[in-house]
């Protein structure tokens, strides 16, 4: 047999020369095994015309290839008569595909020609008879490709110096110990795949679908994490009963996920919060009622990877809601909730629109690492904020255990300050301030600085708040820019007393003077002071009044609004010029007036 590789002769082999072996196709170069199984191709260009007579004949060209180097015809190989005939041809069986069958033969450069096709191929070399009685006859075996070469010779020559040569009972035992071991790992390999597809099989748990969503799971895209909340934790027509029993609910819609065109809760203009961290899950759902002036709601819950990241959502979204930073939205007022999961806090917000006004009443909670927002809504009325927290709360009986947040708690709601919100915490939010004029407006406020010398209000308080004592004192105007040369506007004033004490008694001083101002200006005329009162922060106590003044003047009569209230040390003073179109009611301003107080006291 001839070593493919190296032509060395084994003297343990019959080896049977042909005057010229002929040569096989040139192949293309096999890329090197280097880590990648790429390597260098040496082009064929370049290379010398004399080849020894193991370099392979190049092929004819075959009609419409071009060849880059002249062709050589193939050297025909003196065949003797007595050898029998040959059974196989050394050229490629290509089965009538241009594919080899297998990936261990190579395709040739060029394609054979009709010469090369009939010249006689090598015959496989034939092993000597054996002097082992033992020995049984082998058959001829077909042409081997080079790994199948180079495996048999690894067997032949195996440390050769010191064992010598494998007897031919070795090489049978070899071999039948190398099929069995072939057989015994099939069989394991068989016998675990079997095993496997029998073992009972564990179906993840899957989240309701929702109608019309593709991602039951509420996941936002590229969040991961288990399925929190499901169509069981949102609020259902049963749940809200509680809103108004003598009323049929049903759902509108169920959406995972938050986008623009989903529906969202009062003081919440759709657009991300600053701050709020990504939820692994959202959900919003929307229901209505049956009957005239039917009462809405809309639920959105928030899943957190954690509670840590829940505590800051709801953070976010209590000083979003306290702020109400959104037009044709104020703040009418707010509500202490508990009872309700691990947080929570109300307020009742009234939406302007044109002459129609819709009153929502929204309690927003936090249980473990969920964010619940209910928001119940009707025309002109609120939903009385009890029952929004009854709803609210048989909401969180469902999810406050595998939210892992606080499922039990007296149900609790009373009145106080809204959310602490606003861009100058102490002093009103834009969302304290209702809408005004013929068109809803947004109001804009300047800079917090100190009181005005020539500010005179109503011109019956007769105080100079520059120079009234006080420990602090600062002021700050809202303004609604439509209002064109009215210069419509308000005027807060803080002055920090010594105690409680002492800003009771200016309280009362200014509203001495407002119920006689009549007296030393005939000019004036000044309503009955209204009183007011409220709970503001950590319980301080609000008290004080409101009064509307008007002047007589040559140009007219000048409208004035005039509230002055005590939170504990601090004296808080508003103002309000009315002109035209651009006025407030007067439960309206009321509700400034104390307001004003309830923001005063949520700072120190």
């Amino acid at each position: 047999m001839v070593d493919q590789e190296s032509g060395t002769y084994r003297p343990r082999r019959a080896f049977i020369e042909p005057d010229v072996e002929p040569a096989p196709p040139e192949r293309p170069a096999q890329p090197t095994r280097n880590g990648n199984g790429r390597g260098t191709l040496r082009p064929a260009e370049g290379r010398a015309a004399t080849r020894s007579a193991s370099t392979p004949v190049r092929p004819e060209p075959v009609e419409g290839r071009g060849v880059t180097s002249p062709a050589r015809k193939p050297v025909r190989s003196r065949v003797d008569e007595d050898q029998p005939k040959p059974l196989y041809r050394d050229d490629m069986r290509l089965n009538g595909s241009s594919r080899p069958d297998s990936r261990s033969a190579s395709v040739p450069a060029d394609p054979p020609t009709k010469e090369t096709l009939t010249t006689p191929a090598t015959l496989a070399p034939r092993r000597p008879p054996s002097v082992d009685d033992e020995t049984t006859t082998i058959l001829p075996r077909s042409r081997p490709t080079k790994h199948r070469t180079q495996a048999l010779d690894a067997i032949d020559d195996y440390d050769d110096d010191e064992r010598g040569p494998l007897g031919p009972r070795t090489k049978l035992a070899l071999i039948i110990g190398g099929v069995a071991a072939v057989v015994v790992i099939g069989l394991l390999i068989g016998y675990a795949v079997r095993s496997a597809a029998n073992q009972p099989q564990s179906q993840p748990s899957l989240a309701p679908s929702v109608a019309g969503s593709s991602n039951p799971a509420g996941q936002p895209p590229g969040q991961s994490g288990s399925a929190l909340l499901t169509d069981a934790s949102m609020l259902n027509p049963s749940q809200a009963k509680a809103l108004d029993q003598d009323r049929n609910w049903k759902v509108v819609t169920t959406q995972p996920g938050a986008s623009e065109k989903s529906p969202t809760a009062a003081c919440f203009g759709g657009e991300p919060l600053e701050g709020q961290p990504t939820p692994q899950q959202e959900f919003v759902r929307a229901l209505k009622s049956s009957g005239e002036n039917a009462p809405v709601a809309l639920h959105a819950a928030s899943a957190y990877k954690s509670p840590e990241d829940a505590i800051q959502a709801y953070l976010v979204a209590s000083k979003t809601l306290g702020g109400c930073a959104v037009a044709g939205y104020y703040i009418e007022s707010g509500h202490l909730v508990s009872g309700i999961g691990d947080q929570a806090v109300g307020v009742v917000v009234m939406e302007v629109e044109g002459k129609k006004t819709r009153a929502h009443s929204v309690i927003l909670n936090r249980s473990g690492r969920v964010v619940n927002i209910l928001d119940a809504a009707q025309p002109s009325r609120a939903i009385a904020m009890d029952a929004v927290a009854k709803a609210l709360s048989q909401v969180n009986s469902v999810i406050c255990g595998a939210a892992g947040g606080r499922c039990d708690g007296n149900l609790s709601i009373k009145h106080g300050p809204p959310p602490l919100g606003g861009d100058e915490p102490g002093f009103l939010a834009i969302g304290d301030l209702p809408p005004s004029g013929p068109k809803v407006y947004p109001w804009v406020a300047t800079q917090v600085e100190l009181p005005k010398e020539e500010f005179e209000g109503s011109g019956c308080e007769g105080v100079n708040w520059t120079t009234e004592q006080a420990k602090s004192r600062s002021s700050r105007v809202y303004l609604i820019p439509e209002s064109g040369n009215s210069f419509f506007g308000l005027n807060e004033i803080v002055l920090t007393t010594k105690d409680a004490k002492a800003a009771g008694k200016v309280v009362d001083e200014i509203k001495s003077k407002l119920s006689r101002c009549r007296s030393h200006k005939l000019t004036a005329t000044v309503s009955k002071p209204n009183k007011v009162t409220s709970i503001g922060a950590r319980k301080t106590k609000i008290s004080g009044w409101t009064a509307v003044v008007a002047q007589k003047s040559t140009k007219g009569i000048a409208k004035y609004r005039v509230g002055i209230v005590s939170a504990g040390p601090k004296v808080v003073y508003t103002f309000l010029n009315p002109r035209d179109r651009f006025d407030f009611k007067n439960r309206q301003w009321d509700t400034v007036a104390v307001r004003a107080g309830e923001r005063a006291t949520q700072v120190t």
